[in-house]
């Protein structure tokens, strides 16, 4: 599946409307924390705008005859839900914006630790973060059909020295740690590139895990995808990586339900031996 610079979510893309899309902008980021991305319009009367908060991508919209915003309107119809890292941080935020506070932060019967907010415009947001994983039925829904989870393979890097690895790491690919076992000379730590999540550990030769660097060659190589591969690798480099191949674009003949038809990608080894190719499909 290729990417699109205009559209970048896959999943939904919520329209919010506003009487004023500047005025919004500058509420969400100041209240909210949200980045904006481009917005449209002649000057002086911008008619849209997208914004995201991490990979919550909303579109704003301006007022027009049949659509407002609930503040004009005088009800709502929705109430958007915004999953994030560190909902307590974020519910600070929006206190010191002077947000209207409708729910305070709290943990829900459904495993969910979270709080409501209306913006200026009326609109109802619940920011919320998993505090548990609870099964519907445990608080009284009627189940029709279960959920599941949807398989992920996460790779688990072996390094010799995974303290360094983690600094390495946030450095290069601007990674957050999301949680960590253990100190120094023995440790497993769950790691993420804005979303994409993996695992890393110190090499454990009597459980049969070394690292690449140990070992003298990779069995595995690791693809990221991103939205500009040549700034991340120049990133990579800076912070220590050794380039195996700079990025260019490349050209595929491939079948398949999702062909690759062009992509760019460059590769790059961390100093722990493992080979990154950093990439992004053009089509």
């Amino acid at each position: 599946m290729i990417s699109n610079r205009s559209v970048p979510t896959d999943i939904l893309l919520p329209h919010i409307i506003y009487l004023n899309v500047v005025e919004a902008i500058d509420w969400l980021t100041k209240a909210f924390g949200f980045t904006e991305h481009y917005r449209y319009g002649e000057p002086g009367m911008i008619s849209g705008a997208q914004m995201h908060l991490g990979n919550a991508w909303i579109m704003l919209k301006r007022a027009r005859h049949g659509c407002g915003p609930p503040s004009q309107v005088g009800s709502g119809t929705q109430s958007l839900t915004v999953f994030l890292e560190d909902v307590d941080a974020h519910y600070q935020r929006t206190l010191s914006a002077g947000a209207r506070i409708v729910e305070d932060l709290h943990e829900t019967e459904y495993g969910e630790r979270q709080y409501g907010v209306e913006d200026f415009a009326g609109h109802h947001w619940l920011f919320s973060q998993h505090a548990r994983d609870v099964s519907p039925d445990e608080w009284g829904a009627a189940v029709a059909c279960p959920a599941s989870v949807t398989p992920q393979i996460s790779p688990m890097l072996a390094v010799s020295d995974a303290r360094a690895a983690l600094e390495f790491y946030k450095a290069a690919f601007d990674a957050t740690v999301l949680w960590q076992l253990g100190e120094s000379e023995h440790m497993v730590a769950g790691v993420s590139v804005h979303g994409a999540p993996f695992f890393l550990a110190t090499e454990s030769p009597e459980y049969g895990t070394r690292g690449p660097a140990a070992g003298g060659f990779t069995t595995v190589r690791i693809e990221l995808f991103v939205n500009d591969p040549v700034a991340v690798q120049k990133r990579a480099l800076a912070a220590g990586a050794i380039e195996r191949s700079p990025v260019v674009e490349h050209k595929h003949s491939n079948v398949g339900p999702r062909p690759i038809a062009k992509m760019l990608q460059g590769a790059v080894v961390d100093p722990f031996g493992h080979m990154w190719l950093i990439g992004k499909f053009i089509e």
